[in-house]
């Protein structure tokens, strides 16, 4: 098996399955429910069928609640991962309109979290891309 980070934000499946798997950090990494699914991406367009998907590195499997998100006037876009309603959970920032893109990511389904009208959670971010976030 072999990280894979030219696949870098592909949404890929097995021919005859029914599991989806986001490249992240060149890892496969399953999307547990439609509803997760649905609450990051455009569409279903551009699922990618790949025989060789067991050739990928394993990457832990998504928690279902995973979703786009924003903090009060702060215009930056997260990627969210894990949490509850009194913790926005993992933060990656999305660096970029281009990186929305290469992962089909749908800006209408960014939610915006009230409990840190400033801003989030210091010290909770990590970059989806190489680059980083500008102060």
């Amino acid at each position: 098996m072999a990280l894979r980070p030219d696949l870098e934000g592909l949404r890929i499946r097995m021919p005859g399955t029914d599991t989806i798997y986001l490249i992240d950090k060149g890892r496969k990494r399953g999307i547990p429910s439609v509803a997760m699914y649905n609450r990051l991406f455009r569409n279903w367009d551009n699922v990618h069928l790949d025989l060789h998907l067991d050739e990928i590195d394993d990457g832990e499997p998504f928690v279902e609640l995973t979703r786009l998100m924003r903090f009060g006037s702060d215009p930056a876009v997260f990627f969210a991962e894990g949490g509850d309603d009194n913790n926005p959970g993992a933060l990656r920032w999305i660096a970029s309109g281009a990186v929305m893109d290469r992962y089909q990511f749908d800006g209408d389904k960014i939610v915006w979290w009230a409990k840190n009208p400033g801003g989030p959670p210091p010290g909770a971010i990590d970059a989806l891309t190489k680059e980083g976030r500008p102060d």
